[in-house]
């Protein structure tokens, strides 16, 4: 056999290249130090965490490494504390913006928003970590102690001054003087971050009648200064226009008359829309933006001005055509638009026919298909179409379909729970349940004593102890939850016997419940520990990209901020259990989550429990988060900003951020799958 001599050459030349690049990459002095932490000092520290011991993770405070002392102090912000004078000691002490964050979500006295007030006169305006909890804490002093204070020197510094004081702006009382005040500043700024900032508590609080709201006069004053207001960004206008619509709709609608509304910012064109719905008086304008926002690229915001326009009847009527023509009649858009185009129309009768068939396969668009059958069927009609449905589905959209069925029968009108239909329902009730359905989206059915009788509580049992070996806890305490709400008295001894052979997890969902017969107390979550050798190997910044049909999303994850998080994500993306996995939560302007691994409808998860692992970072547009029922009950669910939300600061782990493939996040809609995750 010949050699090519060319092949040879280039291969060398690849190798050497290779092998330079494992040397540049093994040298990495930033990668070289995350190893030596993640393996010589992270687990130590993660110990104290799994405990939730304070003065454990205190010591950590005092670490010689710096990024060990952050770690520690961001485990504070979860962790309880007894003594809050003693961590204020500390943080005082220590004065970075971890420190300070670790007091975020503590309960404080008078004396100790006092305390923080009277440290800040005394202090640096640099000191973006006392700010943010005079933001997060503070009361009518802290205010004005921050407004008589100098604008910090850099924008970073700026913005959490900005927040601090729209926080509280917000939630305590300010003249009317002092309103004026904030707003002159927010719009003082080219900087769109800290105008959404200064503005922040009145935009989070606007539809709650409990919070200060903006004087007429302040209002005109923000209507004044918009007029010659540039920023650098969208999120400033956004933020404008909902603190003015109400009033003012007109006003609003004539500062974007310029722009081509179905090429309007995503962000803005979202809020516009939702502004519309909730406002009872209509502009006349009102309908030329929603119309334009049905040309609009982002299926998002298409969505949104569907779910407007079927508000507002007298819109609806002038561009029903239009509307169809945009949306339901329209092959090339994808069937979550066109199934919304056709349960908003005025006549959905006359396209049901032709569009019978949209969607009928995707599980998450099943909810939407029976929207329409509802409008056009009556109720027997409707029934039997799901009966049918589900008698020859499996999987996910049997699961919802389930779902469909429960609703249409907790809303019935009595004449259909006939007892050949009531029959049917028991039929379909406990063939879900022994197939592993929850019960808890069965509600209505179980809870309904003409489906589940005294004679069904057998079944039940039934059910049980033939599936008992499973290891699903979670399936079967489910069951055990109809026998509580039903059958409590009636299921007491066997309850008694089940418990007594019941594993660890079922044991302490049968505690949960609060069976009378079980006098034990939940036990200490057990935390997944770390693979710390394997999440050295990743390295300090891993890149994990999802791959779906609208493109591909790349996040660059931070290992040494959430370590439990991420290696519990490696298990689960080496092993490609996210792989065809949807995105089963999508709010606009907001977030879009996937990775329910056990369910694909966002109540299960994986089977490990890591710790909340915040940060004092915010929640801005981009940042990855995992999500979470309550602190320390993370899984595998992940979520991805669409824009800033800081009410999450401190709450979720921020694991990540997407650096690459924004635009795929902002058209991602509720049941797209993600076909595909790896590290890059």
């Amino acid at each position: 056999m010949s050699v090519n001599k060319k092949c040879v050459q280039f291969m060398y030349e690849n190798l050497i290249l290779l092998f330079a690049l494992i040397l540049v990459l093994g040298c990495d002095p930033a990668s070289k130090e995350a190893k030596i932490l993640l393996i010589k000092e992270y687990p130590a520290l993660y110990e104290a965490v799994f405990a939730r011991n304070p003065e454990a993770i205190l010591e950590f405070t005092n670490h010689p490494h710096e990024r060990v002392r952050q770690q520690a102090w961001q485990a504070l912000i979860n962790t309880p504390v007894s003594d809050i004078d003693n961590v204020i000691e500390a943080a005082n002490k220590a004065n970075t913006k971890e420190a300070w964050a670790s007091l975020w979500l503590k309960e404080f006295s008078e004396d100790h928003i006092a305390r923080l007030n009277g440290l800040f006169k005394n202090s640096d305006v640099t000191n973006t970590g006392l700010v943010s909890i005079l933001g997060e804490k503070g009361d009518a002093t802290s205010f004005e102690v921050l407004m008589n204070a100098a604008i910090p020197p850099n924008e970073e510094m700026e913005f959490e001054m900005a927040y601090a004081i729209g926080k509280l702006a917000g939630n305590v009382e300010i003249s009317e003087t002092q309103q004026i005040q904030v707003i002159e500043r927010a719009l003082a700024t080219q900087s769109s971050g800290i105008s959404q900032g200064y503005l922040y508590g009145w935009y989070r609080n606007r539809n709650n009648e409990e919070k200060p709201k903006l004087t007429d006069n302040a209002e005109a004053k923000l209507l004044e200064l918009w007029a010659d207001f540039y920023p650098d960004g969208r999120g400033a206008d956004r933020y404008i226009a909902a603190l003015l619509f109400k009033n003012h709709a007109a006003r609003v609608f004539y500062h974007f008359v310029e722009t081509d509304y179905a090429e309007l910012d995503i962000q803005l064109a979202i809020e516009l829309s939702r502004l519309i719905a909730q406002t009872e008086e209509v502009d006349p304008y009102a309908a030329v933006a929603l119309n334009a926002f049905l040309n609009h690229k982002n299926p998002n915001v298409v969505l949104t001005a569907l779910q407007a326009i079927v508000r507002k009847e007298e819109i609806l009527k002038r561009i029903n055509d239009s509307m169809l023509n945009a949306t339901a009649l329209n092959e090339v858009i994808e069937d979550r638009v066109r199934l919304s185009g056709l349960n908003t129309a005025v006549n959905p009768e006359d396209y049901v026919d032709d569009m019978i068939g949209v969607g009928k396969e995707n599980p998450y668009l099943q909810g939407l298909r029976y929207s329409v059958f509802k409008k056009v069927w009556d109720e027997k009609q409707v029934f039997d179409e799901l009966i049918s449905e589900i008698n020859s589905s499996s999987g996910l959209k049997y699961s919802y379909l389930l779902t469909e069925l429960n609703t249409l029968w907790a809303n019935a009108e009595e004449r259909l729970k006939t007892p050949e239909n009531t029959e049917q329902a028991r039929e379909i009730l406990l063939v879900a349940l022994n197939n592993g359905e929850r019960a808890f989206l069965l509600q209505a059915l179980s809870s309904d004593e003409d489906i589940l009788r005294e004679k069904e509580y057998d079944d039940l049992i039934s059910i049980i102890d033939e599936k008992e070996s499973i290891e699903d806890a979670g399936y079967i305490s489910s069951i055990t939850g109809i026998l509580k709400n039903r059958f409590e008295e009636r299921a007491k001894d066997y309850i008694t016997d089940l418990y007594d052979r019941a594993a660890f997890d079922l044991r302490q969902n049968l505690i949960a419940q609060e069976w009378s017969v079980i006098k034990d107390s939940l036990v200490a979550t057990v935390f997944r520990v770390p693979d710390w050798e394997r999440l050295a190997w990743l390295g300090p910044n891993p890149i994990w990209v999802l791959e779906t049909k609208k493109g591909n999303i790349e996040i660059t994850l931070d290992v040494l901020s959430a370590p439990a998080t991420i290696s519990g994500m490696d298990s689960l993306i080496t092993h490609g259990n996210y792989d065809g996995v949807a995105f089963h939560r999508v709010v606009p302007n907001f977030v879009i989550q996937g990775g329910d691994v056990q369910t694909g409808r966002g109540f299960g998860g994986p089977d490990y429990v890591v710790p909340t692992e915040a940060s004092a970072n915010h929640y801005q547009r981009g940042k990855a988060g995992i999500a979470s029922s309550g602190p320390d009950t993370e899984g595998s669910q992940y979520f991805f900003m669409h824009v800033w939300a800081p009410h999450l600061n401190g709450r979720y782990t921020i694991y990540g951020e997407v650096t690459k493939g924004m635009s795929v996040v902002d058209r991602i809609t509720q049941g797209d799958i993600v076909e595909k995750t790896y590290w890059k």
